[in-house]
């Protein structure tokens, strides 16, 4: 109604004084893939990933129309959200490749049918694998790296204030043989940054 029209309310927001927000880890799928992996012209290096196969060392990831709708619908994705959905995709996948199992082909017209369906079911298992080859990695560099451990504290960084205790964790943090010396920088950085 014409009533609607009092209720808004533009907010401009003016991010040139804000270093504070480009230092925070991100854990949407776009965002840890280009972190942690490496992202350039939409492929993803995993060669040297613990377990990954030949045909999965470099991988594409476009959000393109017509190339990976898993990827197009999930790359905003928080990581919590994302396991669910990969869980979910092996799980159709698992379904339907059951549908078309050989023990169902009984039938000259089944065979046909598999056969047509085939390059499709072939396509799909590798947009399967891809997913679930990138997630393993991003949650392997999720546990070797501390990335909870970083992000927690860079979230207390950024809004508590405690100047004694966030010094100590800091320096427990700069100590760790477990967290990279990138992360390592950011919380420096953001702790200057907070207590100036």
């Amino acid at each position: 109604g014409s009533g609607a029209h009092n209720n808004l309310l533009l907010l401009v927001v003016d991010r040139m004084d804000d270093p504070v927000t480009p230092l925070l880890s991100q854990w949407t799928y776009q965002a840890m893939v280009h972190e942690l992996l490496g992202l350039n012209n939409n492929r993803v290096i995993l060669r040297g990933v613990p377990n990954v196969s030949k045909d999965l060392e470099e991988v594409v990831l476009s959000s393109a129309p017509g190339h990976d709708s898993f990827f197009r619908k999930h790359r905003n994705s928080n990581f919590g959200e994302l396991g669910e959905a990969i869980q979910k995709l092996v799980q159709e996948y698992q379904a339907r490749s059951k549908e078309h199992s050989v023990s169902n082909l009984t039938s000259i017209e089944d065979m046909q049918h598999f056969m047509e369906k085939y390059p499709e079911l072939r396509s799909e298992s590798h947009t399967v694998s891809k997913h679930v080859a990138i997630m393993g990695e991003l949650a392997r560099l999720v546990e070797v790296c501390s990335l909870m451990d970083v992000s927690a504290f860079e979230q207390d960084l950024a809004c508590a204030d405690d100047q004694g205790g966030h010094l100590k964790e800091l320096m427990v943090k700069l100590d760790s043989s477990s967290i990279k010396i990138p992360d390592k920088l950011r919380l420096g950085m953001l702790y200057a940054l907070r207590y100036e």
